[in-house]
């Protein structure tokens, strides 16, 4: 019994091998034949899904190319923007530099060169009144031929011109300003005074004598003096205002010696020579009055004397030297 179910065991296990053996063959040739056509319908859509992640790849790399070609256009106009702004400046820098420079150059040459002057003067001297019938001068107590002055005269004189500035502190190129100190000593000529009475070797006590004296005056004076640049060997100038103070010989009727006065004057110079100039000038110096008194007698009266006016004029030229 046994080996009779081991026999039919056996051949029960070879019948169902033979019947399974073609199954799987066939199974296996589908499941392979479906294997293959997956692998084609693989194969053709990541095909298709590579191109079109290709064309979107490329829009994209074309898109970012034009974006950054845009920003290095842009950033080539920046550069040159910027490249021509500096220029600009530098170039403004420059220019303002150059001026800056010229003018430091210019200051110093105007620095190094010669603009005070010591000047020597003379000339004609004119008084707007004589001083006939005072009681120093020409005094007609008695009768002298010859006494009387006309108050025509002559001058001589020296001044210093110091430069205060070359353009006005800077208002203007065209004028140039100077303080001037001048003194000067005018001459009238003679005049005869018969005033005293005794001198030693009189002919007899009490007579009249006759004592010659010279009139003259002097004058200090400081005043402004502003010079216009011409840009030639001419300068002409002017004289605005200054202070006079002036001292007159013999004395006024009052025996007052001095007052003060205001001075005008106008004249121009030229470069002669290196430091040398020479020029003309005419000056009017107005005192706005006289030194006039009034004589009070014993009995009260007043007797008004002849005032002395130191008013007058001068005309003349002058040398000098730049320093």
């Amino acid at each position: 019994m046994k080996t009779i179910t081991k026999t039919s065991l056996i051949s029960l296990a070879v019948a169902s091998a033979l019947a399974v053996a073609p199954q799987a063959a066939f199974a296996h040739k589908t499941g392979k034949a479906h294997t293959h056509k997956s692998v084609a319908r693989s194969s053709s859509s990541s095909s298709s899904s590579s191109s079109v992640a290709t064309s979107s790849t490329d829009a994209r790399l074309r898109a970012m190319e034009a974006e950054i070609q845009s920003l290095r256009g842009e950033l080539g106009r920046t550069r040159t923007e910027t490249k021509s702004a500096v220029n600009a400046v530098n170039e403004k820098t420059a220019s303002a530099e150059q001026a800056v420079e010229a003018k430091l150059i210019e200051h110093e040459k105007q620095s190094k060169e010669n603009h005070s002057v010591l000047s020597f003067r003379g000339g004609y001297a004119g008084m707007t009144h004589n001083r006939n019938d005072e009681v120093l001068v020409a005094n007609q107590t008695v009768t002298t031929p010859g006494s009387h002055n006309g108050g025509a005269g002559w001058y001589v004189g020296a001044g210093l011109d110091h430069r205060l500035t070359n353009d006005m502190w800077g208002l203007t190129d065209l004028m140039a300003l100077d303080g001037e100190i001048m003194v000067q000593y005018m001459n009238f000529g003679e005049s005869k005074n018969t005033l005293v009475s005794i001198y030693p070797g009189a002919s007899a006590p009490g007579a009249f004598g006759t004592i010659k004296n010279q009139v003259t005056q002097f004058t200090l004076a400081a005043s402004p003096k502003i010079k216009f640049n011409t840009g030639t060997i001419f300068t002409p100038w002017i004289i605005p205002f200054g202070l006079t103070f002036n001292v007159i010989s013999p004395p006024s009727s009052g025996v007052t010696v001095l007052n003060p006065g205001l001075m005008l004057g106008v004249g121009g110079e030229f470069d002669i020579w290196k430091a040398i100039v020479a020029g003309v000038d005419f000056r009017y110096n107005f005192t706005g009055g006289d030194l006039s008194y009034s004589n009070v007698l014993s009995n009260g009266q007043q007797v008004r004397v002849k005032g002395v006016s130191t008013d007058g004029l001068t005309a003349g030229g002058y040398f000098g030297f730049k320093f």
